[in-house]
């Protein structure tokens, strides 16, 4: 019969998480000695009872009766001492394993490129962060720990039983054949509706996120109820699941213990035939039931090990799905210190799916150091997704795109990273200070005269210092405590601290009103200076003192030129500015 390939790459995943383990070998090791020792003292109390039921009570050896509360006490200490250092080294091993795992999957994250985020959503990332990682910590040190001492203690039990009458343990073992197979088809059931518990995990923190995160939209729709039956839905169908789970699992170990009843009655049966009775004393008949009755606990704790297995080999099979994605290209080697500004497109074309048309579509422009381009069009044009080529958040299917001359994947994507500075309508603010969120990702953390600078060139101080705490004051998650006016200004003043040679401003003032505008328009004016600057807006009155503007269509240019030329060529460009105006006058 074929080997089952879920088994193969169930084993395959299983042995690369213990690779997470080994490094603490010496922990586990000492963890797995105690563990020995646990399972040594569980049989000892066993072996205990033929002498204490044939030297004391049908001998009545006083001297030997005299040891035997010496020898409770030992067995006790021993078994405590041991069963501590085998719970607390295995609990060790894996709360390192999940800090490691942690770790390894953040900084994965962080060097996933943007196509990986539009297609996975953050709850996903979320749940493995969270409940997945938990679950491997239990399969690769839990599972170890429980898994060698019930076979540890299986193993001594039944040495104990081939000791005390080797043909009543050969007659115990007619039931294994069946207990394995109940076992194998467990394994397998609980393989399955792990993976679908894992999904459906996933779908509640997707549910809470959604709802913390669009709490205004929940609200102004009155789409509480529609919020409230999803999660019972997402929330039930979990359940389920874990009921499913519990069901199997103590479905496997009744039926385990009814077939095990039938062999202890079989074997009560012929240890009590008469030729049986005169080759064993009470003591010995006693140990031997002891020790095989004790042999049901380990035998069902393997049951529960088994679903922690399933569990953890589903998580890891996921995990190692996200930790194998290819990072970004980070293929450069080239320096760059500080870049003079120039930047030019040649024939860029780029498409964010296989399956979807090409959102650039032959681009060639020429951008000159220290020039101010307006980029414009309708929605969908593909302004945005021009300008996220030249951070290298994605990289054009075909042409190039040039910095200083050189296409920008020769250049080390650190050091071109480092060049850019950008604001846009999405803005992204951290739940930590004012001061933390302007001097965001800088090297060495500016003193506060040089953090209040920027923020005053972006007339952001006035509402910094009202603050309760000023430069220091939490703003909470994405700046919750701030308004959207006040979040865009944090983020222009981030922008001109770091005093990058290349600006992106996708929207920078769309969140402000009329006068507060003005007021960063001036800033701006003055931070474009002896920068390139790329500025993306749809009210076309910001932008008309540009150098260029470039009108895109489609995923094309189809005008370049200033803002009076291109009124005078009665183009598109004017077309779009004379429905502004219009919009403008009739909104008077």
């Amino acid at each position: 019969m074929a080997k089952d390939p879920l088994d193969k790459n169930a084993w395959k995943t299983y042995r690369r998480l213990l690779g997470y383990s080994l490094p603490h070998w010496r922990i586990m090791a000492l963890a797995a000695l105690a563990t020995a020792a646990l399972a040594g003292v569980d049989t000892a109390f066993a072996a205990l009872i033929k002498p204490l039921l044939d030297r004391a009570f049908v001998e009545q050896n006083q001297d030997y009766i005299r040891l035997i509360p010496f020898y409770i006490i030992g067995l006790f200490l021993l078994r405590g001492l041991s069963s501590f250092a085998s719970t607390y080294g295995m609990a060790w091993v894996a709360r390192r394993v999940v800090k490691d795992m942690r770790e390894r999957v953040f900084n994965k994250l962080l060097q996933l490129p943007s196509r990986f985020y539009d297609r996975v959503n953050s709850a996903q990332l979320v749940s493995r962060l969270t409940y997945f990682v938990d679950q491997i910590a239990e399969a690769t040190t839990t599972v170890l720990t429980s898994t060698l001492k019930d076979s540890l203690t299986v193993t001594f039990y039944i040495g104990y039983m081939f000791y005390l009458n080797w043909r009543l343990t050969l007659f115990a073992f007619v039931v294994l054949p069946f207990i394995a197979l109940i076992i194998s088809y467990v394994t397998k059931r609980f393989r399955r509706i792990s993976v679908r518990i894992q999904d459906s995990i996933t779908n509640v923190t997707e549910a809470v996120d959604e709802a913390v995160l669009g709490q205004r939209i929940v609200k102004i729709h009155n789409a509480q109820e529609f919020e409230r039956t999803y999660f019972a839905k997402v929330n039930e169908n979990n359940r389920w699941l874990s009921m499913k789970i519990v069901a199997t699992k103590a479905g496997s170990s009744a039926l385990i213990q009814f077939i095990a009843a039938w062999a202890v009655a079989a074997i009560v049966y012929f240890a009590t035939q008469p030729h049986m009775l005169q080759q064993m004393t009470p003591g010995t008949f006693a140990a031997f039931m002891l020790a095989m009755l004790s042999l049901t606990q380990p035998l069902k704790s393997m049951g529960g090990v088994n679903e922690k297995l399933q569990r953890g080999i589903a998580a890891g099979s996921e995990l190692f799905k996200l930790l194998d994605e290819p990072a970004e290209p980070a293929d450069g080697t080239r320096p760059l210190a500080r870049a003079s500004g120039a930047i030019e497109f040649r024939d860029v074309h780029f498409r964010y799916d296989a399956q979807q048309q090409e959102a650039l579509r032959g681009i060639n422009l020429r951008i000159a150091p220290g020039q101010t381009v307006a980029f414009v069009g309708k929605s969908g044009s593909g302004k945005s997704t021009l300008l996220a080529l030249l951070p290298r958040f994605y990289d054009c299917d075909s042409g190039q795109v040039l910095l200083d001359g050189r296409d920008l994947r020769e250049y080390r994507l650190h050091d071109l990273r480092e060049q850019i500075s950008i604001v846009d309508q999405q803005v992204r603010l951290f739940n930590t200070s004012v001061a933390e969120n302007i001097a965001y990702g800088l090297r060495t953390m500016p003193d506060e005269a040089a953090i209040a600078e920027a923020a005053r060139l972006a007339h952001a101080w006035e509402f910094i210092e009202k603050l309760p705490q000023g430069l220091q004051t939490p703003i909470g998650q994405n700046g919750a405590k701030l308004s959207g006016g006040q979040r865009q200004r944090l983020a222009i003043a981030r922008a001109l601290l770091k005093n990058a040679p290349l600006l992106i401003l996708d929207e920078a003032t769309s969140a402000l009103d009329t006068e507060s505008e003005r007021m960063i328009q001036a800033a701006l004016d003055k931070l474009v200076e002896g920068r390139t600057t790329l500025v993306i807006a749809h009210r076309l009155s910001t932008i008309q003192r540009a150098d260029l503007i470039a009108v895109m269509q489609d995923g094309r240019i189809v005008e370049t030129g200033t803002h009076e030329t291109l009124l005078a060529a009665d183009g598109y460009y004017a077309a779009l500015y004379r429905m502004q105006f219009d919009e403008g006058e009739s909104g008077a």
